[in-house]
């Protein structure tokens, strides 16, 4: 899976017009060529609940720490790990990937896994999705096989000129170093290839996985290999695993299985800084990467048109709008009782909501669907109810969530949450709205199918499931006393029906490697999608006489099928280059084509790879000699420094270093800066122990400082200002409550804080002398608020959100120092669907005169100076809005996806010693979003402020390059 990091940085170069100081543009030079050194976002902390039991065992190929109770599946997961580590050899060469924690996540049910070197390990969750991305095979043994072929892709990039970037900042380097040598589109596409030819599934043999590619090459588009292996705002881009699926294999197959190996050798050993990957597979292949990327594309064409050629289409009418130049995709189709259809609609400019849609394509939105994973996503309409699952989440763990089951009457109108805290999937109303079946993934993985009460949520019974085998996609017969669905083991996946009341199982088809998905039952007809020949279309199996038929012909791909309550017409899912559509087909005679044998699959591109050094691993038979023993997470490793930076952020120079133990309990820094500026060093340490339900945070800080000190003297109506410049001593203990509140269509959270500080202050004078030493204790105390509506891929900003925060200081002895800090934010939805109104409001009270100041983070009017005072407030309004989405590629330098604007008023004034300063500026942002050397996704840009309130007109008019955000993601 993808790992990205996250790189938050605000970067203010301002100047007014005309001139801009030279040190700004050195910064501006300084930010761009040590990039790969500034420090990036740290993952979350604090993942499992304490009362989670852990057990561990050590193997050659490392150590696997599991929940008690799931030996079989850490055992299953140890022995491919160690048949990957003997038998694959294509990228690591002769030896043995060094050894590499593993943990089995269990609270999550979102399916997902990944590898990283910072620190060590892989991390794989083990909920299998309900649509099954990875093809069908047991969900663990395929992200087994993916993620630790990440691992020897870490393993591969550890030499060279990565141990340079590890002795400067241990496993952060090998992991920064690792990500800048690999682009994103090889990680994945090779362990995509991997997945494949060293199992019975994997994405590569899903006509799924192959078919966006096809819609878009045959439709034309053409994207540049920038593009084609990012992502756009303007067009559907498949992401990179598919162009990396097909370029991997293209090389494999012209140079041998070892050619990547001889790349990454090439690209650590050899290649230097600048885009090494690119040179070594030019030097070795002849390809560069864009070349690479052509000529693949070339040759898909040429494979498409041919494949294309030979289909013999029927299609249906399409009976959903067109999307008129926004990707938008219509998905599971059910016929209303008046006729029409009910559909899942998404967008690049919607989130995804459940509409209605009439005979004329005309459309009536019903309700926006509450947050859940594509990856287990659907929808169930039978009679007057619909049902459907969302997520729902622990306040406090992260690691823990739910999958809730909802429902909606279509007759009263009513939508009705039924079950909370659970763990339910793929909910199915029967006929009569008396049950809904659905399955339930405990948290020791035994998958159960079971009956709940359709009004109360209530169990009525569990059915049986002996060999634990993994079901999907329920769906109930018209009769009410039985189920069909999707059922996948090590075997495939086969069609089976359920008898409700016992559940003795009906094999309708035999398992096989050909997916299968969607499962309706009308009469004596059990209609589904699979994906003979290459191609998903709807099939249709008669029970009583084992025919089966072939109802459509699609050129790309048709799922979900329903049929209307007369039986007369059949509603599917079409894919197009532009997004699923809703297509209808009369349920004629001449329609029923039957269907003997399965034509030659169209998806061959694995098959050299596959046999070069292809096996099915998973057939591996696990020795469960391992001993296994307790592990202590609350306590293992605690203090594990794995990485450390330089900080030439000028003037401050200095280092950080961080720990991190494997489990996510706890979190460090320790730092030292010297700022060149005021000759001054300090330094610092914060903890943060996660293990807890409350976070516990202990701070200290040590060094000197500058601060504006406003102080009376005698005979003076005013303060006098002067630079006062201390030696400051910290320490703090304290507590967070963090408490996710995310449901529906928000995501919500909320965080309380106290913490007790004590502090010494040694105040200087200009020979650094102490005039005076002054102690006191303080304390803080936090509130943080968010409430954010999901936003769709074009939206600048949540439709509708509220940010609140609070921050109260103060000395708990006579010095006077105090500060109180609210701010909060506002989003509303703009005159355009993408457009973003959104206002802002700050308020500072700070005690100034003879009084110690704590550290001042207001936000000031754009353009205004900091300078002290005893209240301040600030009131912003913006508007911000798309502009365009060129796609404009300057080579392999950027890619620039989106052109915004933000226009803003701020009306600010601050009160001291009972004078009022009035501080008003009105201006405009032109905002990039934009890929910055195929490495992060920057979004930044110019900003021009008319300051009203401004004395000297030479400094009305102010200029800003705003650097808001680095994201690391490659």
């Amino acid at each position: 899976m993808n790992l990205s990091l996250n790189l938050n940085l605000y970067l203010n170069l301002n100047f007014f017009f005309p001139c801009m100081k030279q040190h700004y543009l050195h910064s501006l030079l300084l930010l761009i060529f040590l990039l790969p050194i500034l420090t990036f976002g740290q993952e979350a902390i604090g993942l499992n609940p304490p009362s989670l039991k852990w057990r561990q065992f050590d193997t050659p190929a490392g150590k696997f720490i599991y929940p008690k109770g799931l030996d079989s599946l850490a055992y299953r997961v140890a022995g491919l790990t160690h048949a990957m580590r003997l038998r694959d050899t294509s990228i690591v060469g002769e030896g043995y990937t060094q050894r590499v924690p593993t943990i089995l996540q269990p609270l999550s049910t979102l399916p997902a896994g990944f590898s990283t070197p910072a620190p060590w390990r892989n991390e794989l969750y083990l909920t299998p999705p309900q649509n099954s991305f990875l093809g069908p095979a047991p969900w663990l043994d395929l992200l087994t096989i993916h993620e630790y072929r990440h691992t020897q892709q870490f393993y591969k990039a550890n030499q060279g000129f990565t141990r340079f970037y590890q002795v400067l900042m241990g496993q952060t380097g090998w992991l920064l170093n690792s990500l800048m040598g690999q682009p994103l589109w090889f990680r994945e596409g090779d362990a995509v290839v991997t997945e494949t030819i060293y199992s019975k599934g994997g994405r590569g043999r899903l006509p799924s996985f192959n078919m966006e590619y096809r819609a878009l090459r045959l439709a034309g588009r053409q994207f540049s290999y920038e593009k084609g292996n990012w992502f756009s705002y303007r067009d559907f881009v498949p992401n990179p695993y598919r162009s990396g699926y097909y370029m991997v294999n293209k090389l494999r197959r012209e140079h041998g299985p070892d050619i990547w190996q001889r790349i990454l050798d090439d690209t650590y050993r050899r290649k230097g800084f600048f885009y090494p990957f690119s040179r070594a597979m030019k030097s070795l292949t002849g390809y560069s990467t864009p070349k690479l990327y052509e000529a693949t594309m070339a040759e898909l064409d040429s494979t498409f048109e041919a494949q294309d050629r030979a289909l013999l289409l029927r299609e249906g009418k399409t009976i959903t709008k067109s999307p008129n130049g926004t990707f938008t995709s219509y998905r599971f189709p059910h016929y209303l009782n008046n006729g029409h259809l009910v559909v899942e609609k998404s967008a690049f400019d919607a989130i995804s909501a459940f509409w209605e849609v009439g005979d004329d394509t005309s459309e009536k939105k019903i309700f926006t669907r509450g947050i859940y994973t594509t990856d287990h996503e659907g929808l169930i309409v039978a009679g007057d109810l619909m049902a459907w699952a969302e997520s729902a989440f622990d306040p406090r763990w992260v690691n823990r969530d739910y999958s809730v089951i909802k429902t909606y009457n279509i007759s009263t109108g009513k939508k009705r949450q039924l079950t909370h805290k659970s763990r339910l999937f793929a909910p199915a109303p029967s006929y009569d709205g008396e049950f809904i079946a659905a399955l339930e993934i405990d948290e020791q993985y035994r998958y159960q199918m079971v009956i709940l009460d359709a009004t109360s949520g209530e169990e009525i019974r569990r059915l049986p499931n002996t060999y634990n085998d993994f079901f999907s996609q329920f769906r109930w017969t018209e009769d009410n006393a039985s189920l069909v669905s999707i059922v996948t083991n090590k075997k495939g996946n086969a069609l089976v029906k359920i008898d409700a009341e016992n559940g003795e199982r009906e094999t309708l088809i035999d398992f096989t490697d050909v997916p299968l998905s969607r499962p309706f039952a009308k009469g004596d007809t059990v209609y589904y999608s699979a994906g003979y020949g290459g191609i998903n279309n709807i099939f249709a199996l008669n029970t009583q006489t084992k025919v089966t038929f072939q109802l459509t012909s699609a050129r790309f791909g048709a799922f979900d099928p329903a049929v209307s309550a007369d039986g007369k017409r059949l509603a599917y899912s079409n894919y197009t280059a532009d997004g699923y559509e809703v297509k209808e087909v009369a349920l004629q005679a001449d329609n029923w084509v039957p269907f003997n044998d399965a034509p030659t699959s169209i998806l061959q591109f694995h098959e050299p790879s596959l046999a070069q050094e292809g096996e099915d691993l998973t057939v591996t038979l696990v020795a469960d000699s391992f001993k296994s023993r307790k592990f202590h997470a609350l306590t293992h490793g605690l203090f594990k420094l794995y990485g450390w930076f330089p900080l030439p952020n000028y003037p401050d120079l200095g280092a950080e270093f961080y720990t991190r133990n494997i489990m996510s309990s706890l979190t460090g820094t320790i730092g030292g800066l010297y700022n060149t500026n005021e000759q001054a060093l300090r330094g610092y340490a914060r903890f943060t122990y996660a293990g807890l339900y409350p976070l516990i945070d202990l701070e200290g800080t040590m060094g000197e400082k500058q601060t504006k000190t406003l102080v009376f003297q005698q005979g003076l109506e005013d303060p006098i200002v002067f630079e006062q410049k201390l030696q400051e001593k910290m320490l703090s203990a304290g507590f967070r409550l963090p408490f996710n509140l995310t449901q529906g269509t928000h995501r919500s959270s909320l965080e309380l804080g106290a913490a007790y500080q004590l502090f010494e202050i040694d105040y200087l004078d200009t020979l650094d002398q102490a005039l005076g030493t002054q102690r006191f204790p303080a304390l803080q105390a936090s509130i943080g608020f968010s409430r954010l509506r999901a936003t769709a891929r074009r939206h600048v900003k949540p439709r509708w959100g509220q940010v609140l925060a609070g921050n109260y200081r103060r000395s708990l002895d006579d010095d006077g120092a105090e500060m109180l800090l609210a701010v909060g934010h506002l989003y509303f939805p703009g005159f355009s669907r993408n457009h973003s109104f959104n206002v802002g409001g700050a308020y500072q009270q700070e005690a100034i005169v003879d009084a110690y100041r704590f550290i001042n983070q207001f936000n000031r009017a754009r353009g205004y100076q900091a300078a002290p005072y005893e209240d301040l407030y600030k009131v912003s309004a913006n508007y911000e809005l798309p502009i365009a989405y060129p796609d404009l590629s300057l080579g392999s330098v950027a890619f620039i996806q989106r052109i915004r604007g933000n226009f803003f008023y701020d009306h600010a004034q601050g009160t001291l010693v009972g004078a009022h300063q009035m501080m008003r500026s009105a201006g405009a942002e032109i905002l990039l979003d934009f890929r910055l050397f195929r490495l992060f996704q920057v979004n930044g840009g110019l900003q021009y402020a008319y300051l009203l309130d401004e004395e000297d007109p030479n400094r009305r008019h102010f200029f800003n390059v705003v650097v808001a955000q680095f994201e690391f993601a490659n």
